[in-house]
């Protein structure tokens, strides 16, 4: 611990005043059009507002802290935390990026970054490359001219319903999958992973579909060459883009799977798979193991529960 917290005196040292000396390894300032994927290490210049937090996080605050007090917090110190209530929804600036070990040939980052609005500086340390409780602010802004006032079709049964204060919880709206739905508001959500809410009308009714707009703080490794908003909504009505009889969409509304299926159409009946094997041709989903030729569902087994090694071929239809 006392070899952590020299290391990280250090770097913030290196930073000469916290943040005046950009990032090393020289990131370029954005331009006027920032990339959609901004990978931590070219965050200097880039600007990012504060999310609203769940309910039972909101009293321990953001992990981010003030630049004199980061090295206590980076050791555990809960009490410098920044409060959640003086910050959320303001915007800050990076002002400096500084890579650092954390073991397994892994690396994290010691971020600082400037208040736009009070030029306060505030210190904050990655985990897994991500900083939790910002999103993108060019993400929040593309995502409102792309989607505002759009038809869209949520990949779900069910979304959270909206509701305004902390102490109502909102019933589920259902809807078919892949029905249309416009979006009437977008603003930022309270989950880094999706800190994006776009606000849809539901039969007269106001829901929340969450959503990444881009993998800009993301785990690298998640990251795909799609964009992560694509795996909660298709732009286009899926019924024409991908094709099939209403008895086969009758099928995934009900969660219900058969030979000949596409891995989205499987995908959407079904949900993520527990686990995949052999190039993701096969698809594991509890007892039943799903074998794909290509995109097309070629069989479905189910797998004894006692001895996994023992196979049945069943249909599913």
């Amino acid at each position: 611990m006392k070899m952590f917290s020299l290391r990280i005196f250090l770097v913030l040292s290196l930073l000469a005043g916290l943040g005046a000396v950009g990032s090393v390894g020289a990131a370029k300032a954005p331009s006027a059009n920032p990339a959609a994927n901004v990978m931590v290490e070219q965050w200097v210049g880039h600007n990012f507002t504060f999310l609203a937090l769940p309910v039972d996080k909101q009293a321990a605050g953001y992990e981010i802290f003030i630049g004199e007090e980061a090295v206590h917090g980076f050791q555990g110190d809960r009490s410098v935390r920044i409060p959640y209530a003086e910050y959320v929804g303001k915007q800050i600036t990076v002002t400096g990026i500084v890579p650092f070990p954390a073991g397994y040939n892994q690396k994290e980052y010691i971020v600082t970054m400037t208040v736009d609005d009070t030029g306060e500086k505030l210190a904050a340390r990655t985990m897994r490359g991500q900083l939790e409780g910002l999103v993108l602010t060019s993400d929040l802004t593309n995502a409102r001219q792309q989607f505002l006032g759009t038809t869209v079709y949520p990949k779900f049964r069910d979304l959270s319903g909206l509701y305004w204060t902390n102490t109502t919880m909102p019933r589920s709206v259902s809807l078919p999958i892949g029905s249309p739905v416009t979006v009437v508001d977008v603003y930022a959500g309270n989950q880094s992973q999706k800190p994006i809410w776009l606000i849809v009308s539901v039969n007269g009714e106001k829901a929340i579909l969450p959503i990444a707009y881009s993998w800009t703080n993301t785990p690298v490794e998640a990251w795909t060459e799609a964009p992560p908003w694509q795996a909660d909504l298709f732009a286009a009505d899926p019924k024409i883009s991908l094709g099939g009889s209403y008895a086969l969409w009758a099928q995934i509304e009900n969660g219900d799977i058969e030979e000949g299926m596409t891995k989205e159409q499987v995908h959407l009946s079904w949900g993520k798979p527990m686990r995949t094997e052999k190039n993701d041709s096969v698809w594991l989903y509890g007892t039943k193991r799903l074998t794909f030729h290509g995109v097309v569902l070629a069989s479905i087994e189910t797998l004894s529960e006692t001895n996994e090694t023992s196979i049945d071929t069943v249909s599913v239809k």
